[in-house]
Order: C-alpha cells, then sequence, then structure tokens
C-alpha cells in the first residue's frame, strides 16, 4: 500500500479530468489518514468530502475535516439581537442541516462519516471566522476575506509518504456535478514538491491547532456529533457506497462503433475469443478492442483484463481511451518500472477472488508483463476468475525475452497490429500465431483509405499524395558500404540452408542501413523539399535516426521553421512547468496547436502515438522494416476536422547496380533487396491520390538500373 503506486498529474480540472476516478479513489485506497480544509458546513459538504472514502474506511484509516459555518446575515442579527451564544446557535444551524438529509446519494455518504465518528475514525472541528467587534462572519463576508477560498487535502500512507492537493474545490452539490472545480497536486517524496506538502501541511494544523488569528476553532459540538452517530449504522456494510461509483460508471456513454469495427468484435468471439486484429494504423484498433473488453465484461463475471504495450506513455494513452469509449470497469491499476505496484495488482486480485470487485484492468508495458514479478503474480493468485490478455503491438512479443509472459493462466487473448508479422524472425511469429491465434479480422490500409464511412460520408482515413525522391550514395559512401557488405554477400551465396541464408541477409540490411540512412544526398533532397512546399507546412512530421537529426534540426530552423526534436529523451513525467503535464504531451500539444509548425522524429513516435493533425510526412530514414514504414505513414492519415489529403515523401536510396566496381554477387543481392523494398513502394503509390504519377517514378528507376 504506497501513494507512490499511483500516477498522479501535478493538477487536476474537473472540466477534463474524472477527478472522482482519476485521483479521489486511487489515493483514498492507498491512504491511512486523511486531512481535510473543506469548506463550508453543510450535509451535501460531508458528502462531498467523504467521495472515494470507501478505500480509506477498508484500510482502517483515519479522517479529520474542519469546516466553517455557513451563516446568512440574518443568523447574526438573531445572534447579535438576542445575544445568543454562537456556539450554541450554530449546533443549531448544524443540527437542522442533519435533520434534512433526503438525497439518498448525500445520506449514505453521511451516515458512512457518522459510522467514523462512531468508531473513533472521524474527528470534525468547526472554524467560526470573527471581525475586529467580535462578531462572527457571514458566508459572503468570508467568501470575500477569501481565508476559507483555497481548500487543502492531506493524505498520508503507511510508509509515511504524504500527497495533499489545494485549490478551487467547492463544497456544494452544485460543485460536484456542474462547476469546474480545480486543484494542485504535491507530493513528498519529490524533492521539488516537498515545500508545497508542509506548506499545506501548516496551513491545516495551524487551523486545527487553533493557532490561527481572527479564527477560532471549536470541537464540533455535542449534540452534533451525538446526532451523527445516532444515524450511524452499527456495521459499514450496511452501506454500499460502491453502488453510487458503479452507478455512475455505468452513466458513461459508451462511443458507438463502425460496422467493421462491430464485425472484427463478432469474428473474435466466434473465435472462440481468440485471435489477432490486422487493422491499419489509424482505424481504431483501440476502440474495436475495448470493444471486445466489453463484451467479456458484460458475459463474466469476475474478469481480470490485462493491457500490455509497448512504451510506457501509450499505457496513458490507453486510459485515457478507456474513458472517452465509455468502458464499466471496478478499478485501473498501471504496472510498470517506476512504481510500486506489484503489492497493489496482487491485493486487488484477491479482492477480485473474493467478489469485492468484478471488472479489474490492468495497464502495462511489454517489459514489466515479461517480467518475472509480473509473470508469479499473475500464476499464484490465478483462482476464481477470468483473465483477458490484450496485447497492443503484438509482433513485439515475438522478441526473446517478451515470450516469456506467454502463459497458460489467460483465457482470452487478442492481439492488435497494422503488421503482426515480425520482420526476418518467422519463429517469433510462428509464437505469436500459435499463442493468439491467427488473424480473425483484417482491415487494410488500401480498404481504409478507399472505403467510405457511412457514419461521415468519407474515407475512413485521410486520402495521400505519394511522392518519392531517389537519391544515391556518394563515392566515399558507396566504398564504406562495400568494405561493409561484400564478405557477408560472399556468405550469403556459399549457404544453401534458407534459414541461414534469412539470417545472412538481416546482417546484411543492417550492415547497409547505417550507411543507407544517413546518404549524404537526403539532405540536399530535404532542403528541395522544404523550398518547395507547395502547401501549409504546418503539422509536419520529419522521420529521421540519431545520426540524421542534429543536422535536420539545422536546415528547418536555417529555413525560419518553428520546430521541435520528438526523441527518447523528452520526459513522460508531468511537470509544473509543462502545466501539469510531461514535456513529450507538452510538445504535441503545441504541434496540435499549431505553435511547433514540424516534428523532428525519431522512433519513439512510430507507435500508438496519436496526432491527428500531423498531415505531410518526410521520410529521412527507413530501415526497410514494412512494419516501421507503416506505422510512420500511419500517423498522418488519421481523419482530423479540415484534413482533406496527406502528403508523403519518401526519400530513398537506390542501389548502385551500374557501378562494376562492386562485385556481381553483391549487385545481385542488392537487388534482391531493393525489389523487396520496391515493392512495399509500389503497394504505397497505387492507393495515392496521385498513382499514376508516383508508379512512374518508380518506373522510371526501375529502367535507370537495367531491370
Amino acid at each position: 500500500m504506497s501513494l507512490k503506486i499511483i500516477s498522479l498529474k501535478r493538477t487536476y480540472s474537473s472540466d477534463y479530468d474524472n477527478i472522482l476516478y482519476d485521483f479521489y479513489i486511487p489515493v483514498l485506497s492507498e491512504s491511512v489518514e486523511y486531512y481535510r480544509l473543506a469548506g463550508f458546513f453543510s450535509s451535501t459538504s460531508l458528502a462531498i468530502a467523504a467521495r472515494g472514502i470507501l478505500g480509506l474506511i477498508k484500510n482502517g484509516g483515519i479522517m479529520r475535516i474542519i469546516v466553517c459555518p455557513r451563516l446568512t446575515k440574518e443568523d447574526l442579527n438573531v445572534i447579535v439581537e438576542a445575544q445568543e451564544n454562537p456556539e450554541k446557535y450554530i449546533e443549531m444551524k448544524m443540527l437542522k442541516e442533519l435533520d434534512q438529509l433526503e438525497d439518498a446519494f448525500i445520506q449514505d455518504h453521511v451516515l458512512a462519516l457518522g459510522w467514523m465518528v462512531a468508531n473513533n475514525k472521524l474527528q470534525i472541528k468547526v472554524a467560526i471566522l470573527y471581525n475586529e467587534r467580535g462578531v462572527p462572519l457571514s458566508y459572503d463576508e468570508i467568501q470575500a476575506s477569501g481565508i476559507f477560498h483555497q481548500k487543502v487535502g492531506i493524505l498520508k500512507d503507511k510508509a509515511g509518504n504524504i500527497v495533499t492537493f489545494s485549490g478551487s474545490i467547492n463544497e456544494t452539490a452544485f460543485a460536484w456535478t456542474k462547476n469546474i472545480e480545480e486543484f494542485k497536486v504535491f507530493r513528498s517524496w519529490i524533492p521539488t514538491e516537498v515545500d508545497y506538502v508542509n506548506a499545506d501541511f501548516q496551513k491545516f494544523n495551524r487551523f486545527w491547532n487553533n493557532l490561527s488569528q481572527k479564527v477560532k476553532v471549536i470541537d464540533i459540538p455535542y449534540a452534533v456529533q451525538k446526532k451523527l452517530i445516532s444515524i450511524a449504522p452499527k456495521d459499514i456494510e450496511e452501506i454500499c457506497l460502491q453502488k453510487w461509483y458503479k452507478q455512475l460508471i455505468i452513466k458513461k456513454k459508451k462511443l458507438e462503433l463502425y460496422s467493421y469495427q462491430k464485425d472484427a468484435i463478432n469474428s473474435w468471439l466466434n473465435n472462440n475469443m481468440q485471435g489477432i486484429f490486422e487493422m491499419a494504423t489509424g482505424t481504431g484498433k483501440t476502440f474495436t478492442c475495448l470493444g471486445c473488453v466489453d463484451k467479456i465484461f458484460t458475459e463474466k463475471a469476475k474478469v481480470l483484463v490485462i493491457i500490455t504495450c509497448p512504451y510506457q506513455h501509450l499505457v496513458n494513452q490507453w486510459k485515457n481511451q478507456i474513458e472517452e469509449f465509455g468502458l464499466d470497469y471496478d478499478k485501473i491499476i498501471l504496472a510498470y518500472s517506476g512504481f510500486q505496484w506489484k503489492h497493489t495488482l496482487a491485493d486487488s486480485l484477491i479482492d477480485l477472488d473474493l467478489g469485492y470487485i468484478d471488472k479489474l484492468i490492468v495497464l502495462t508495458t511489454h517489459r514489466t508483463f515479461s517480467s518475472q514479478d509480473f509473470i508469479e503474480i499473475i500464476q499464484k493468485n490465478k483462482k476464481n476468475f477470468y483473465i483477458f490478455l490484450v496485447a497492443d503491438e503484438v509482433h513485439w512479443l515475438g522478441a526473446e525475452k517478451s515470450k516469456r509472459g506467454l502463459i497458460e493462466q489467460y483465457d482470452f487473448k487478442l492481439g492488435l497490429s497494422a503488421t503482426p508479422k515480425r520482420w526476418f524472425d518467422d519463429f517469433g511469429t510462428k509464437k505469436i500465431y500459435e499463442y493468439f491465434g491467427n488473424v480473425v479480422y483484417e482491415f487494410s490500409l488500401k480498404e481504409a483509405i478507399t472505403k467510405i464511412n457511412p457514419a461521415t460520408g468519407k474515407t475512413y482515413l485521410t486520402p495521400y499524395r505519394y511522392i518519392p525522391k531517389f537519391v544515391s550514395l556518394t563515392e566515399e559512401e558507396l566504398e564504406e558500404y562495400f568494405v561493409k557488405t561484400v564478405s557477408i554477400a560472399l556468405r550469403y551465396n556459399k549457404v544453401k540452408n534458407e534459414e541461414e541464408r534469412d539470417k545472412i541477409l538481416e546482417a546484411l540490411l543492417f550492415a547497409r542501413a547505417d550507411i543507407i540512412k544517413n546518404a549524404r544526398q537526403k539532405y540536399e533532397v530535404l532542403k528541395q523539399i522544404l523550398d518547395g512546399f507547395d502547401h501549409d507546412i504546418n503539422y509536419t512530421i520529419i522521420y529521421c535516426n540519431p545520426q540524421q537529426i542534429d543536422e535536420v534540426m539545422k536546415i528547418v530552423n536555417q529555413k525560419g521553421i518553428i520546430s521541435h526534436r520528438f526523441t527518447m529523451e523528452e520526459g513522460v513525467i508531468p511537470e509544473e512547468k509543462y502545466n501539469g503535464i510531461s514535456q513529450r504531451e507538452y510538445i504535441l500539444q503545441k504541434f496540435a496547436e499549431g505553435e511547433y509548425k514540424v516534428l523532428v522524429a525519431m522512433k519513439c513516435l512510430d507507435e500508438g502515438v496519436d496526432i491527428p493533425p500531423a498531415k505531410t510526412a518526410i521520410l529521412m530514414a527507413n530501415s526497410g522494416n514494412p512494419r516501421e514504414y507503416i506505422q510512420r505513414i500511419g500517423r498522418i492519415l488519421r481523419r482530423y476536422p479540415g484534413k482533406e489529403e496527406a502528403v508523403i515523401y519518401d526519400i530513398i536510396v537506390a542501389p548502385s547496380l551500374n557501378n562494376k566496381a562492386i562485385p556481381l554477387q553483391l549487385r545481385e543481392l542488392e537487388w534482391k533487396i531493393f525489389t523487396k523494398e520496391l515493392k512495399r513502394y509500389e503497394e504505397i503509390a497505387k492507393i495515392a491520390i496521385n498513382n499514376a504519377e508516383a508508379l512512374k517514378l518508380i518506373d522510371d528507376i526501375k529502367k535507370d538500373l537495367g531491370r
């Protein structure tokens, strides 16, 4: 049990966050102490302060609340004219509020707080603010003073880790459903946030210990405490708070899927809930998958869904898309390196087994998924529930280390990929297909580009222009290439075993890739492309490799184009200087807003990252891997308002087949490799808007090479 395991943002706003599920429920489930400067006393404000409190109660935790009486000017007149005891009058007002419990939601939460009072788990104090004449301030006067405007909450776990939050958290019924509430979050284990944590803690303690000037803090009136105890149930289980949270989730409107996505779901269901979706990037694999999850949640009792994907930032993207889809679940866990997820996962599996929760989702990375710790937790705790494994970019799980995660405990399996077959790895591909089953539904790039979506009247993906640009190696690069590859080519011709030949061919591809990726003539072509842009340069992505990125950034900057690099170096942890989001999210946001015209990107932008506004791609570096190629093209083909077409510039190094200095064996091998690549270029060209022009450019290069 630790607050450290929760992926917290620096700021939350009900305008775009589901604060109950993203913040209150997760943090209270890990806490044993909860202190709250809660605003004005009312039955509603007590219910609001208790939101998500079920986890704290289950932990045996304690709570302290400071409230302020909500006195009107009429109340003050009664106090002054009748020389009433303010504290006695406040007691009467509080009792009247508790006597008027009508709303079932508010009633259940107040009863829960009453149970905590009765069991010495909750202390409530009342803060009375006075003016210079010693008369209590009215509600309007307190609001004007601002003293109680900024609310504070403090949470502590067993290890002493602290999370505080402060901001405009309105404790009213209107705030629960209508108002936009915002607050900032600080963590004691982050050095740069410790001072803020201490400030929030000191503010609460100052009031709690009655050390603030012009504010008198008293224990809750005895009659009010007695009232809370009298209405409290003997057993907390008599109140089912969970029903309110489930009800709130169920009310979420589910995303309406397209007909082809429904066809995919049915194909998977009819295949005993096993199989692979081979769907082009941008065609909605994620939502199609969530449609399968929704079916399993509906039809099966007690289900654990494990969704594993390549990168940490994709874990958060999945979480956001689960919310957008409107999926009904009880609990969601983020599990990857850097988070203390192990105890949370193990405990949650016990809760699932015992029936405390029915629908558990775990979002993780392929690395964590295939770790020994993760495997052992699943194996030891698999009992009376089903497990549904979803593998995003399933081709990754064919790798040697990742295959370890493919254990027998998973009941239902679904793999997602635009290109599930592994490049030059027949064994890894075979393992994926044996474990997940064959492709049960395919939606190709050609279908997505040419088929009309009846919901929009447009094709599912954005039509595109394809402009291949062929360049050659310089004499120096050709000599380096010859030295590095000639021995590999000679070995290839001596070997007869096909499996061994594939390995040698792969070695040749890697040796040639480094030289071809960095070919100097590519920079000249890039300059020509940027100079000849006949459309808006906004929303352009330039793909390159690590050796190219500095030179590409230099060229782009010289052209006066506002750009930013997007590599693995940009941070993924939310920071205050990026308005509570990560540096990577901030860059993508600025790109979407048009502030950054160009992103100069590497591999981390290949898979899964959604940037729908992107409409132009310049491919400076391709490994030859068809999966990488398709992923990069897919980044700019997603539909977006105002985007009617996309443009792909593909800078390709043609082999030097006419150079007699290169041994015949190497030239033949070069042609064999290039033939495979040309086939891919032709497939992309055939479905382009300018297909005739693009195919002619490819045909011309064949003629130039004498083929």
